[in-house]
């Protein structure tokens, strides 16, 4: 009998949209300032999360669009201050 490995959760990137396993994708949060962060402990902030690729052209096209409001569900300006230059 095979087991198998357990369940994998799926994410979608908000830039690109492409579904992807968790462990794959980078976590952003908004910040109770409305500062966008990298999530680097996970869910303990309990705030709201969102999930990028960790590519370039993903980072890059944050910016554009909604998809920061959107995925945050805010409407007024977010301040976005990730550095992805090692991405």
């Amino acid at each position: 009998m095979v087991r198998s490995k357990g369940h994998i959760p799926i994410r979608t990137c908000i830039s690109c949209g492409v579904k992807r396993n968790k462990n794959e994708l980078i976590r952003l949060i908004l910040d109770a300032k409305g500062i966008v962060r990298q999530d680097d402990f996970g869910k303990r902030h309990g705030s709201r999360g969102a999930y990028v690729c960790p590519n370039k052209f993903c980072w890059e096209n944050l910016r554009k669009g909604k998809r920061l409001n959107r995925a945050f569900r805010e409407n007024g300006p977010i301040e976005f201050h990730i550095d992805y230059s090692s991405v």
